[in-house]
C-alpha cells in the first residue's frame, strides 16, 4: 500500500494513520518520537491487528503508551486480538490509558454490543498493573510531547442511553490534544457525537484551535460545524474507508448504485464544512497509510 506523506512541521515527531484492513471503518494511530518512544491510539478491529503488530515491531516492539478512546470494538478489538496472543506476539506495553464509564452502564446503554464489550472489560482486568485512568486537565509528557487530556466521561450520566441522535457511548470518548515541542498541535475527538461536541465547544471555545484534527466519528454524524470553526485545522485526519468518505455504499456492497453521496451518511456534508474553512490537506484512512510529519 502506497504511503502518503503530509508535512505539517512536527519537528521530528511522526504520526501514522493506519489504513483500514477490512471494509469497516476503524481508528488506529501510531506516533513515534525522536527518542524512539511509541504511542498507539486505539488500534482498530481484529482484522487490523496484523498490520498494527507489524508496525509496532517496525518501531521497536515496545509501546510506551496505549490510549483507548472509548468502548467500541472498531477502536479496541485489535488490542484485544493482540492481548489474546501468547506473549502478545512479542509486543511489550508499558502503560495503557483510558477512562471508561462503568461496565454495567455501557452494557445497558448499548446491549447490542454487550458481547464484545464484556470481552474487552475482561481483557483490561489482566492489565491492571499497567493501567492508568485518565483525568481531565492531566498532562502526560513523553519524550517532549505533551498529551493534554481535555475531556473524560465523568459526565456519562448526563447522556440518556435512549438518545436517538447518535451513539450514547460515542459521547463518552476521551478527548485530548497532542502538543509538540515546537508548538504544533493535534486534537483527537474519537467518536464524539453532536451533543458532546457542543459541551466541548462551550467549555473550551478558542482553546480547541489545533493544526491537525482527527475528525469526530469517522467524519460523519459527529461534532457539529461550530466545533470545527473553533478548531480551524490545517490538516484533517479521516478515519473513514472510501465508501464512507464518499458516502457511496457501492464500494462496500455492489448491490448499491455506484453514485457519490448517495447514502445516509453525512461525510460529504462535513467535507463541505472543511472546504468552507479552507482546509487543503486531508488524510483519508481508505486511501492507505498516511504519515504526518
Amino acid at each position: 500500500m502506497n504511503e502518503k506523506t503530509f508535512s505539517v512541521g512536527l519537528g521530528g515527531y511522526r504520526m501514522l494513520q493506519a489504513p483500514n484492513m477490512t471494509e469497516t471503518q476503524m481508528m488506529s494511530y501510531l506516533i513515534t518520537t525522536p527518542g524512539g518512544k511509541l504511542i498507539v491510539i486505539d488500534g482498530g478491529l481484529r482484522g487490523d491487528a496484523d498490520y498494527l503488530t507489524k508496525k509496532i515491531h517496525e518501531f521497536g516492539s515496545v509501546v510506551s503508551l496505549w490510549i483507548i478512546t472509548h468502548v467500541h470494538y472498531d477502536h479496541y478489538n485489535a488490542f484485544v486480538e493482540i492481548a489474546e496472543q501468547p506473549g502478545m506476539n512479542g509486543i511489550a506495553v508499558e502503560k495503557i490509558c483510558y477512562h471508561l464509564p462503568p461496565a454495567e452502564w455501557v452494557f445497558n446503554a448499548e446491549p447490542h454490543f454487550k458481547k464484545e464489550n464484556k470481552v474487552f472489560y475482561s481483557i483490561l482486568q489482566k492489565f491492571e498493573e499497567i493501567s492508568h485512568i485518565l483525568q481531565e486537565e492531566e498532562k502526560i509528557n513523553i519524550d517532549g510531547l505533551t498529551i493534554d487530556i481535555m475531556k473524560v466521561p465523568t459526565d456519562y450520566n448526563d447522556y440518556d442511553p435512549g438518545y436517538k441522535g447518535g451513539s450514547t457511548v460515542n459521547d463518552t470518548c476521551v478527548v485530548f490534544k497532542l502538543i509538540f515541542p515546537n508548538g504544533k498541535t493535534a486534537l483527537f475527538l474519537g467518536d464524539l457525537g453532536f451533543r458532546a461536541g457542543q459541551k466541548l465547544a462551550e467549555q473550551f471555545k478558542e482553546k480547541l484551535k489545533s493544526d491537525i484534527v482527527q475528525m469526530a466519528h469517522h467524519g460523519q454524524n459527529g461534532a457539529g460545524e461550530d466545533v470545527y470553526k473553533l478548531i480551524k485545522p490545517q490538516l484533517c485526519m479521516w478515519t473513514a474507508p472510501i465508501w464512507l468518505y464518499e458516502n457511496n455504499m457501492w464500494y462496500r456492497d455492489k448491490s448499491f448504485e455506484n453514485k457519490f453521496d448517495s447514502h445516509h451518511f453525512k461525510t460529504v456534508r462535513v467535507r463541505e464544512w472543511m472546504d468552507k474553512l479552507g482546509v487543503k490537506m486531508h488524510a483519508v484512512e481508505g486511501e492507505g497509510p498516511a504519515l504526518i510529519i
